[in-house]
């Protein structure tokens, strides 16, 4: 694999840029990672992000909306946990002009009531929304983290947001643009382009990330939790690893496709054989700072409860012998090359990659890692993660 068009720099300002030039492509793509500590109230960060959309200069939302659809361009922006990103992909002769709209809108500082006012119905109705579906789940794995911090929703609650002051808000886009902001472009820019990059976002005046220590909560760590009734069950196997290396960081991408993606995946086959058939298994795993929780959820029947308790253990060790690089080289290794033509999927790896370890990953880097991984070292990666504090909840309907 030809990693030569790839360059990592720090910019003037600190903040750091990775890029891929394929001048062959008609598209170029571009993504902006904003890091945050999530200290304020839970769900502003996300407001935030909708103020952004509001105004860029002297713009409002109907000039940005209609300067996006004239060039064919959406920018696109999502609130994790503790970072925030803003992305776009265009070909390459709008570029320039959509760069310059999404800075101006990142760089806007005056925000008046009536902005707010315009984004909280919006706020709003994600709000509902997202209260019709079963996140029971989802909300279980985001309240197992150790540091208090990351158990809060993203969206917040609307009572607490709807009593926002306005100052908080504009405190919270302020300290968004830190040092640790990250930029990823991609595809058929040309020098001109880059050197727009540099002269816009390279020169954004950023503050330091302010890292102050996690806040611990009582630690809950009982194996076995039951949540809900019913015949049917959901089961929500985690493993919380608290120390975990990069080595491990960069594993559990590998583990998760080897273990559960497919239906040659290790947990399909060791299953089949045991008498079930499963449809599908949801395998994940998140990353803040150094905890690392890797998990699985299948779906069941409340009579093979018992069972489905005693083939886990079974699983963990059987999941050793795992042909890892068979099951999983072709797509993370192999097939990193499928990046190199697609500058929107590249850029969207990069920040996927910065999301599991706080930090910019080349490819290059990535590849180097990915091709000293054996079986061996990927079975010691599992059984770090299964020897972690494991808990299992089985959530009834």
């Amino acid at each position: 694999m030809d990693f030569s068009p790839e360059k990592y720099q720090t910019l003037k300002n600190g903040a750091r840029l990775v890029s891929f030039r394929a001048p062959q492509l008609n598209t170029v793509a571009f993504s902006v990672v904003l890091p945050f500590v999530p200290e304020a109230t839970p769900g502003v960060y996300h407001l935030v992000e909708h103020m952004f959309f509001e105004r860029a200069g002297e713009r409002r939302a109907p000039e940005i909306n209609a300067e996006m659809t004239s060039r064919g361009s959406e920018i696109n922006g999502y609130t994790a946990v503790n970072y925030m990103c803003f992305s776009f992909c265009c070909r390459r002769e709008v570029f320039l002009p959509q760069l310059r709209l999404l800075h101006s809108m990142l760089t806007q500082t005056d925000y008046e009531r009536e902005d707010f006012e315009r984004v909280l119905p919006v706020i709003r109705n994600e709000i509902f929304e997202n209260a019709f579906y079963d996140g029971r789940a989802g909300d279980i794995l985001r309240e197992l983290w150790f540091d208090s911090r990351y158990i809060n929703s993203i969206l917040g609650s609307w009572h607490v947001l709807e009593g926002l002051d306005i100052a908080e808000v504009n405190e919270v886009r302020a300290k968004l643009l830190s040092k640790e902001m990250c930029l990823f472009l991609a595809g058929a820019y040309s020098e001109e382009d880059e050197r727009a990059v540099e002269q816009t976002f390279g020169e954004i005046p950023l503050c330091p990330l302010e890292r102050t220590p996690a806040r611990e909560e009582e630690k809950e760590t009982r194996e076995y939790n039951k949540c809900g009734r019913g015949r049917e069950l959901q089961v929500l196997v985690t493993y919380h690893v608290e120390r975990a290396g990069k080595e491990l960081k960069l594993a559990a991408h590998w583990l998760r496709s080897g273990l559960f993606d497919g239906l040659d995946a290790a947990f399909f086959r060791f299953f089949d054989e045991k008498g079930f058939q499963f449809y599908s298994v949801d395998g994940n795993y998140a990353v803040r700072g150094d905890e690392l929780v890797f998990s699985y959820l299948m779906h069941i029947e409340k009579k093979d409860k018992k069972a489905i308790e005693y083939l886990i253990d079974e699983f963990e060790e059987e999941a050793e012998k795992t042909d890892f690089l068979a099951l999983v080289r072709p797509y993370l290794y192999d097939n990193l090359v499928f990046l190199f033509d697609s500058p929107e999927r590249l850029c969207a790896h990069y920040v996927d990659a910065w999301a599991d370890l706080s930090a910019p990953l080349t490819l290059r880097e990535e590849a180097e890692i990915g091709a000293k991984f054996t079986n061996e070292a990927l079975a010691r990666c599992w059984r770090k993660i299964y020897t972690s504090l494991r808990r299992i909840f089985f959530i009834g309907r």
